[in-house]
């Protein structure tokens, strides 16, 4: 069970968050600054990993485990939303397309195809 329980933590964390980390900024940023785009991201996790870390005990004790979980979820459900709205389609294009000039040009994309 504990074997189990860990391939589907592991499985859900490569499909969230890494992902979304790891993959996007080298899509999105142009290349004179994907390096500095990784760094961001990488940086925005890891702070927000610590401060959960640090706070999620402080907050269990203060607001109760029920609240807290739903607290949890809607951030979660925010930070899915805010990246769904605002990402750049890359389907179809080059990263050469996408980090030259023209990347200035690319507008969110707002609905699914």
């Amino acid at each position: 069970m504990v074997v189990v329980g860990f391939a589907l933590f592991n499985t859900f964390m490569n499909l969230g968050p890494n992902s979304t980390t790891f993959t996007l900024p080298a899509e999105v940023f142009p290349s004179e600054m994907r390096a500095a785009g990784h760094g961001f991201a990488t940086r925005c996790g890891k702070l927000g990993a610590a401060l959960g870390t640090f706070l999620f005990p402080v907050l269990l004790a203060r607001l109760g485990e029920s609240l807290l979980l739903y607290g949890v979820a809607v951030t979660s459900a925010l930070g899915f939303l805010v990246t769904y709205l605002f990402r750049i389609e890359p389907r179809g294009r080059s990263l050469q397309e996408l980090s030259g000039l023209d990347a200035a040009a690319l507008a969110p994309r707002i609905a699914p195809p």
